[in-house]
């Protein structure tokens, strides 16, 4: 009789080539696995392995049978995958850690996207800043992290992959007083408070030693910390309204803000701050269905992300100015 657990047999008599270890492997005994070969080669009337000395060896006939079980096997591990996809997608649960940016440019996007489609997912998301983010990874409090990858790419319990990245743009209140100028350069914008959210040293070292009244260069960690230092980059127009301040964001972040003119976008074509994130999670730890779904739908969302961000800057000339 052919049965699937005998064709497997095969396969791992021929890797092992000794009739001990791969019953071993299989964890029968030794007696039961010669038996199953000795009536699989009886159904099939060939020889599938010749016996000598320095072990057992594949038939022509043998070569034949594991060539076609490999793609049985191959074909089976995925249906089993897909169920448990489908399964693990219906009643499955992730934990989510998500940097500021990435939770308003994609993460929540990509969260409801994900539950349009599997209602019964339990998702849990909680928005931190990248190193708090990165220690719950470790510490196995969540899943995955989105977030600056600054503490995580030299670690080698993490896997990371990036996944997006932005150019931040400067923007204030009508009628600021850079907006005169016929040039904003990094100089000019550290004349005036900046809000945001704390800037990894990455991206702080490139700032001048004195960063005038935007904020201070924290000794500690190189970390650029803001005038005015938030969590979430959100109701920004409310922190800009009637003052000096400037804030630093996307444009799809505050579009609408700009489309009603309570926003004005600050030229800078001299100036290039590029947000980088992406995932972050444990090299040792399975990535479940529900996991590896949201990730699916994050990657997509940043894709619409970066094609919306190209349509403002067409809308704003920025390629035009950072070629003149």
């Amino acid at each position: 009789m052919i049965t699937l657990t005998r064709l497997r047999q095969v396969v791992a008599l021929a890797e092992h080539r000794s009739f001990h270890r791969a019953a071993a492997t299989l964890r029968i005994s030794q007696p039961s696995l010669t038996k199953s070969i000795q009536v699989l080669e009886e159904t099939l009337g060939v020889k599938l392995f010749d016996r000598r000395s320095g072990g057992v060896v594949l038939t022509e006939f043998g070569e034949l049978v594991v060539a076609h079980t490999r793609g049985v096997i191959e074909s089976e591990d995925e249906l089993l995958r897909q169920i448990g996809l489908v399964a693990g997608l219906e009643t499955g649960s992730v934990k989510v850690a998500l940097g500021p940016y990435p939770s308003v440019i994609s993460g929540y996007s990509a969260c409801g996207n994900l539950l349009a489609r599997y209602p019964k997912l339990n998702i849990s998301l909680h928005v931190t800043d990248w190193r708090t983010a990165t220690r719950l990874v470790l510490e196995r409090k969540v899943d995955l992290g989105v977030c600056d990858l600054a503490d995580a790419v030299t670690d080698d319990a993490f896997q990371t992959e990036l996944v997006g990245q932005h150019t931040g743009r400067f923007f204030c209140c009508p009628g600021h007083p850079i907006l005169a100028r016929p040039v904003v350069a990094l100089e000019d914008l550290l004349e005036f408070p900046w809000a945001t959210t704390r800037v990894p040293q990455r991206v702080a070292g490139t700032f001048p030693p004195n960063v005038g009244r935007a904020g201070f260069i924290d000794s500690f960690s190189g970390d650029f910390v803001p005038a005015i230092e938030f969590d979430v980059p959100m109701q920004i127009v409310s922190l800009t309204y009637r003052s000096d301040v400037i804030s630093m964001s996307t444009f799809q972040i505050v579009a609408n803000d700009l489309n009603a003119g309570a926003l004005v976008f600050i030229p800078t074509p001299k100036l290039n701050i590029r947000a980088h994130y992406g995932f972050v999670y444990l090299k040792d730890r399975a990535i479940s269905p529900a996991m590896r779904a949201f990730m699916h739908e994050l990657r997509e969302e940043e894709t619409r992300c970066a094609e919306r961000e190209q349509e403002f800057e067409r809308r704003y000339g920025v390629a035009r100015r950072l070629e003149s």
